[in-house]
């Protein structure tokens, strides 16, 4: 309605009123009814020439004027019909009277209510109230209330004032669904749409666009939403001011962190992800804006398969990589996060995962990279905790030859932050859990990169909070045989048996992992028990099979040395030719030993046992088979050490103390032919 025409209609509905009171007196029947109408029909006259003169001929909110003229009108033509009765005395209205007194009461009843919102909707335009958004009363209906809030933000002097209604036109909607409804009819969307387009702060635009978002549920068409993502665009434009790029960005990221429902709008990911992409590698862009570029791109990838998928389908994975390692501060903060909510996606979503984090993809190489120097590198926790969360998000990502990144992440489990120490665990056991199809491989990563011994350390000193995380990757890396030994040298089994108790009350994951745990590695610890046990009946064997063997032996040796004094002469001459001729199975190398033996005695018996080795068959077949059993189960060292002690053994119980003398002295008449 234009100023003019609503000012004529105010007017035209006054001079109709007039003509309803006049009926009024002209009266004869119902006096006293009709003289309380006559006072309503008074009181809503000096309401309408108030309304006439306290509104000043500029642009309005004139809604609540439109409605309340055409509600008046018919109650003024429903007043003057039953006044109009009251005037005939014949039969019919006699018959009549009963009805007409109901009127009377039913017309009463909505003029009281009329001028209540009549009196309401002065109070609005009235120059001194006109500053402020009037509070709602009980009594009033849920139209004035959005009246009042509607025309405070339209009219409203001050900005304050203004921000205060959208706020209490928000709260009304999320009190009652019927407002949504109420304030789209009245005219509330475009006062709303009108407040995002000024040029006014960012926190009045955030409140419109917060309201907004409320009613776009009752928009079925999607007009709302359409229109408000068109401003966000067009201010984003490369055409726009820096400033207004900056508010336009930080208003997504306040709508979109505030209503996860826009972030699924095609226009978002259509037209707004690419703006802020741009806008983010582009030199022209201040490092203000990129930082707000960067915190909307944040928001509106949380949680939203899409808006990641085009994240990675644009060249945002790569400006990203770049922006983390020339970047410092807030925007590499903000960068580093936009790429733990594409990795947390990735994990829970297999298709995209393996569409975006591809072994081909240089961007995913690139972010990895980025991510794994930032945990190598920087001894941030705001940083590095994000950082590790992302390759921890990417576990089943990597292949068994990228070994590179667990090492990083063992490193981590003995930082001194905590938080950093726990994150490290948590990413850990990713690659290890059950649903990680190589978690062999990278357990025994995480086994050679000195995992263990950081875990106890963490499990030990650590903090509490950290204990399930660790126990948990405990329990997973011992899934794996090969595994045992070094947990249980390292005391895992002991930690089981002693910390879990107190965090499976609060864990409920850890009450059936724990205990089947611990019964796999004491399965273990038995199997190596025996294994000891059996290296120390190695020991017994050859002790208690020393008499037989040097009974043997010794039988031998004298028949042997007079072989060999024969030949004495020709070795003294030529001994390898000599020793060659001599005994003809032995080979060069073992010559060789023979020559460079430190005792005659035990080149004599090496000798002997070369050419003789069916006497002492049976032992050498017992020996045979443990030490074929020990090759199996134990490593080269313990063999080692197990059969350095048992030669030294045997040499030591074998040779008796007359034996050594009379060696002795074959030995040195030996030496002395030579």
């Amino acid at each position: 309605m234009a100023l003019c025409s609503y000012a004529q209609q105010l007017f035209d509905l006054m001079l109709f009123g007039e003509d309803v009171s006049l009926a009024i007196n002209e009266s004869n029947s119902f006096k006293v009814e009709c003289g309380e109408l006559g006072k309503r029909v008074s009181r809503l006259l000096e309401l309408l020439c108030d309304l006439l003169i306290t509104t000043a001929p500029t642009s309005l909110y004139l809604r609540p004027i439109n409605c309340m003229v055409a509600k008046l009108k018919r109650h003024f033509e429903a007043a003057r019909r039953i006044v109009c009765n009251c005037k005939h005395r014949n039969l019919i209205w006699r018959l009549f009277v009963s009805r007409i007194a109901a009127e009377f009461e039913e017309l009463f009843h909505v003029l009281d209510a009329s001028i209540g919102e009549m009196e309401w909707v002065v109070r609005i335009y009235e120059a001194k109230t006109r500053g402020g958004c009037l509070k709602t009363e009980d009594r009033m209906s849920p139209t004035v209330s959005v009246w009042s809030c509607i025309a405070t933000v339209e009219m409203g002097s001050s900005l304050d004032d203004r921000i205060e209604a959208v706020n209490h036109l928000a709260s009304l909607v999320r009190h009652k669904d019927e407002y949504k409804h109420i304030i789209v009819e009245e005219g509330g969307v475009d006062s709303l749409m009108k407040l995002l387009k000024e040029n006014c702060s960012l926190v009045t635009h955030i409140a419109a666009a917060n309201t907004l978002c409320l009613l776009a549920n009752e928009d079925s068409e999607g007009t709302i939403m359409n229109e408000m993502i068109s401003t966000f665009i067009k201010s984003l434009s490369k055409a726009s001011p820096i400033s207004k790029q900056m508010q336009a960005a930080d208003l997504v990221a306040s709508i979109a962190e505030r209503n996860p429902e826009l972030k699924q709008h095609n226009l978002i990911r259509e037209d707004i992800i690419w703006q802020l992409v741009i806008l983010l590698s582009s030199e022209q862009s201040t490092l203000e804006l990129k930082i707000s570029c960067s915190k909307a791109l944040w928001k509106l990838a949380q949680g939203s398969v899409s808006n990641c998928r085009t994240l990675t389908e644009t060249k945002g994975m790569l400006c990203l990589a770049k922006l983390v390692a020339k970047e410092q501060g807030e925007l590499r903060y903000n960068c580093i996060m936009i790429i733990k909510e594409i990795t947390f996606i990735a994990e829970s979503d297999d298709g995209f995962r393996r569409s975006a984090f591809t072994s081909s993809s240089l961007a995913a190489k690139a972010v990895v990279d980025e991510l794994l120097r930032v945990i190598k590198e920087l001894d941030d926790t705001k940083l590095g905790v994000p950082a590790i969360k992302s390759i921890g998000s990417l576990a089943r990502s990597f292949s068994a030859k990228q070994s590179r990144v667990i090492g990083p992440l063992v490193a981590r489990l003995g930082n001194t932050d905590q938080d950093v120490a726990m994150e490290a665990a948590i990413a850990l056991k990713k690659f290890v859990s059950t649903d990680n199809y190589l978690r062999s491989e990278h357990s025994k990563s995480i086994i050679e990169f000195e995992g263990v011994p950081l875990l106890m350390k963490l499990l030990i000193s650590g903090d509490k909070n950290t204990h399930p995380h660790v126990l948990e990757l405990i329990c997973y890396l011992a899934q794996h045989d090969s595994n045992s030994n070094v947990l249980i040298k390292a005391g895992a089994l002991t930690a089981l048996q002693t910390i879990a108790p107190k965090v499976n009350t609060e864990y409920k994951e850890l009450e059936t992992l724990v205990p089947r745990t611990i019964s796999k590695l004491q399965s273990n610890l038995t199997v190596e028990q025996h294994q000891t046990e059996s290296s120390t009946g190695i020991k017994q064997f050859f002790t208690e099979q020393s008499k037989a063997v040097v009974a043997t032996i010794e039988g031998r040796l004298k028949l042997l040395y007079k072989r060999l004094t024969v030949y004495l002469q020709r070795l003294v001459r030529n001994p390898r030719k000599r020793i060659l001729g001599a005994i003809p199975p032995l080979k060069t190398t073992r010559i060789q030993q023979f020559l460079k033996a430190k005792c005659m005695e035990l080149a004599l018996m090496s000798v002997y046992y070369l050419k003789k080795r069916l006497v002492i068959k049976e032992p050498a077949q017992k020996l045979r088979l443990v030490v074929r059993k020990f090759v199996i189960s134990l490593e080269k060292k313990e063999i080692r050490r197990n059969f350095g002690y048992i030669i030294h053994k045997l040499y030591e119980n074998v040779l008796s103390k007359k034996k050594k003398k009379k060696m002795s002295e074959n030995v040195c008449t030996y030496r002395q032919l030579i």
